[in-house]
């Protein structure tokens, strides 16, 4: 740009409390500018650092000539494509009840936090079905508006007509609407697969398969203090089709049945959680059983409520999304009975509820003889707890008051102090609920999957990047999952970007992105975070801070880790493709472990609860590789069985699974934390956008040419600024984009020569098919030329209207 120029320019600034804020650019010299921004109704000049923005250029706003924001449906489409930019196309469609934008391939869902019954309507699915699926036509040509009827219809239409698995993948923050968009999008592809009768076959599995949806809401969400039906596990849900279409006129693919994979249940959640957020739902909705029902399953939980059991406690909150737990509570029963869990089987289901419930009451004191022993004071729950597992009073007391211990061939009893046996019953309740809400899992595989299925849509609900005050265990994992998926993300992208040069017909070989590779490496290298942990899990007295001292001294390398003098001993830092975290490591190997002792396990296994007892029966899944020596076998077997080792085979599985799927993506926005309609709060919708990756998508196909306008646009722009001689272009002529080629280069490349002068000679612009793309600054310099010219033609029309004025006077006297 040229210095010492007064501008009118249209820019964003960046706002520590509102994220953007728009301004107009008054003057530049140099790295220095300055703007006028609107504070308090009242206008300010203010100064600004251009080092601290790229290539140091303010961002410019898209406007009409009016000054007035032109926002658009796909975000590919705007001529200036950054952060800011999409920051304030969102808010705008947010505003007028748009809650779908659609950037390439990815479609951003903004949570409306209000249901629109138009936009979900029976018409507008059959709408979007007969555009990309059953029209024949190119899905490119006269798109209809963003949606996630969209991104299913391309799905179903690339595993009908292409013969290719799909997989979409929602992702979001607590409360960006990814359950419902979930559910949104499995309803949607139901209807896809020609359902016509409601009697027939396909209309009963895809009535199973739907309200199976519930029961992994009611056993697997919570309230939250972000969102009141908070997913607290991630899922891939594989729905399963069989495909014998041959053409768009003969559609015949009909929902066969569906498999569902879970990760990372929030376990902690069972035994405790915040004021003002609740346990799962269906300790809830069993509370708020019919007194009969209650009374008939456990004559401990007759005329009992939430504030009767410890785990659950008082809550404020008894509804969820309009129904009371005791209003829902027989359509969970009802949805069990869909995936054959009734009878006998649905009471010690239930019952296996009840022992978590009563797990909580129990209540562990020093033994007044020896306070490094414990007691269970709390005689008539206790008595009451064995009785519903079927096991003896005092086998369950000393299962968790007494430990086992085995050293070589010699086995002694240790007794427990009582911070270490609550810990152990939480640790067995904890345990109890995981293993039911696996088998449930697997009951509703078992009914809804289908042996006949031969292609598949993956729909992918996991939680998105997290970060907060304090980072836990937790935390690293879904990190962790995060950057794989981000890895899977970027790439996809940077194909996307290639398919777009190529029909430009434009080089690739200047498009660069981001590689998270070094993060990977750091969690799952050989010397990485996955492998440390793991050891010191096995190691005798493996402790938290031993962990993360070895975690620097094996990974100084990594320019990925944080090093930071004032982190305490407990602390790390992972510089994450959204951001940096620092991680307390508190509770790390003891979660990683996540075994349950031998006594508390041999005790479960003589429960008179056979559901319970099976489960607890189950061996472990035998180590991938075994080693020739004992001690390396045992330390294999533990490695095996820890938690890291368990997700990280769990992860590796996901991603061969979607990688062999053509794979589209749904980024949940959540717009603020008040879960108002039509408010959108800066500062944590662009967060949210850096963590879902949209601007390193922004990046990626902005590189090298970070703006591009249509070739009649550019010419309709910038003609002015040339001689008549070099090109001469008429608004009122229409032609197609190609024509207009020459024109374009004959113009820009005599407009740009002083820019690529300025710049070495780099070339400034290429002329693709359809669009001209500029490179950093070129677009800048251009509009900052056009608006020079505008003021020098505005100074002439002034002096020659004045001068008029002036004349006039004296031919008057």
């Amino acid at each position: 740009m040229v210095e010492n120029s007064a501008t009118s320019n249209l820019v964003y600034v960046y706002d520590l409390e509102d994220g953007w804020i728009e301004a107009r650019l008054v003057e530049q010299s140099g790295a220095d500018a300055q703007v006028e921004l609107e504070v308090d109704g009242k206008k300010q000049i203010c100064k600004v650092d251009l080092k601290q923005y790229p290539d140091q250029v303010l961002p410019l706003q898209n406007v009409d000539e009016n000054g007035k924001l032109v926002p658009v449906e796909d975000m590919v489409d705007l001529p200036y494509l950054h952060e800011a930019a999409i920051l304030y196309n969102l808010k705008d469609r947010h505003v007028r009840c748009l809650p779908y934008t659609r950037t390439g391939d990815i479609c951003i869902a903004v949570n409306p936090y209000m249901w629109m019954d138009d936009l979900y309507s029976e018409d507008t699915r059959e709408r979007y079905a007969k555009h990309y699926v059953y029209s024949g036509q190119a899905s490119n040509i006269d798109p209809l508006a963003p949606h996630v009827y969209e991104t299913s219809s391309l799905s179903f239409r690339g595993l009908v007509f292409d013969n290719t698995n799909q997989s979409i993948l929602v992702s979001g923050e607590s409360g960006a609407g990814k359950t419902e968009t979930v559910k949104i999008l499995m309803r949607h592809l139901a209807s896809l697969s020609g359902l016509s009768d409601e009697g027939n076959e396909s209309a009963r599995v895809v009535k199973k398969v739907l309200d199976s949806n519930p029961l992994l809401e009611a056993f697997g969400n919570a309230k939250t203090m972000r969102n009141d039906n908070s997913s607290r596990f991630g899922k891939y849900i594989q729905l399963q089709f069989s495909n014998t279409t041959t053409s768009p006129l003969q559609v015949n693919c009909s929902l066969a049945g569906s498999m569902c994979e879970t990760y990372l249940l929030e376990k902690s959640r069972v035994v405790g959680h915040t004021n003002g957020e609740r346990s799962y739902h269906i300790f809830y909705q069993l509370l708020g059983a019919p007194d009969d029902y209650k009374r008939n399953l456990w004559s401990g939980l007759a005329n009992t409520d939430v504030e009767s059991f410890n785990y659950v406690g008082y809550t404020d909150t008894h509804s969820i999304e309009g129904l009371t737990d005791a209003e829902r509570w027989p359509k969970t029963v009802a949805s069990l009975a869909q995936v054959g869990v009734e009878g006998e089987t649905l009471r010690e289901l239930m019952k296996s509820i009840c022992v978590v419930l009563q797990l909580g009451n129990l209540v562990f004191e020093p033994d007044p003889d020896n306070e490094d022993n414990s007691v269970i004071t709390s005689d008539t729950e206790l008595d009451a707890l064995a009785d519903l597992m079927g096991v003896s009073n005092e086998l369950l007391s000393k299962s968790l008051t007494i430990r086992t211990m085995t050293a070589r061939t010699e086995v002694y009893k240790v007794p427990l102090n009582a911070t270490a046996a609550k810990d152990g019953c939480d640790a067995l309740a904890k345990e109890v609920y995981s293993k039911m809400f696996d088998w449930l899992v697997g009951a509703i595989n078992k009914a809804t999957s289908s042996n006949n299925a031969k292609s598949r849509i993956g729909l992918l609900d996991i939680f998105g990047f997290e970060s907060f005050e304090v980072n836990r265990f937790e935390q690293l994992c879904i990190n962790y999952a995060n950057e794989k998926l981000q890895q899977k993300f970027t790439m996809d992208i940077f194909r996307s970007v290639q398919e777009e040069y190529e029909f430009e017909g434009i080089e690739l070989a200047d498009v660069t992105f981001s590689d998270n590779s070094d993060v990977l490496n750091l969690v799952e290298g050989r010397m990485g975070i996955i492998a440390v942990l793991n050891e010191e899990c096995v190691r005798p007295r493996g402790n938290d801070v031993a962990f993360v001292s070895k975690v620097y001294t094996m990974n100084k390398e990594n320019v990925t880790l944080i090093v930071d003098k004032f982190h305490r001993d407990y602390e790390f830092g992972i510089n994450h493709y959204a951001g940096p975290v620092v991680y307390d490591s508190n509770q790390f190997v003891q979660k990683n472990m996540d075994t349950l002792p031998t006594d508390l396990l041999e005790c479960v296994k003589q429960s008179s609860n056979s559901l319970m007892c099976n489960e607890f029966s189950k061996k472990a899944p035998e180590p991938a590789a075994k080693k020739k020596t004992a001690s390396r076998r045992t330390s294999n077997s533990l490695v095996s069985q820890t938690v890291w080792t368990k997700f990280k085979t769990q992860l590796v599985s996901l991603m061969e699974n979607i990688s062999s799927t053509r794979t589209r993506y749904i980024r949940c926005i959540k717009p603020n934390q008040q879960k108002k309609p039509k408010v959108m709060e800066p500062i944590s919708t662009v967060e949210q956008l850096r963590c879902a990756g949209v601007v390193a998508a922004v990046t990626i196909s902005r590189s090298a040419f970070p703006n591009r306008l249509s070739h009649h646009v550019t010419l309709e722009k910038f003609a002015s600024l040339c001689s008549s001689k070099v090109v001469e272009y008429h608004k009122e002529e229409m032609k197609e984009d190609e024509d207009y080629i020459e024109d374009v280069n004959k113009m820009l490349s005599v407009l740009l020569k002083p820019f690529e002068d300025i710049n070495k000679g780099s070339q400034s612009f290429v002329c693709g098919k359809t669009k001209v793309y500029f490179r950093a600054g070129a677009l800048e310099y251009l509009e900052q030329e056009r608006i020079n010219a505008m003021a020098h033609r505005v100074i002439v029309i002034q002096r020659i209207v004045r001068g008029y004025f002036e004349r006039s006077k004296i031919y008057i006297l």
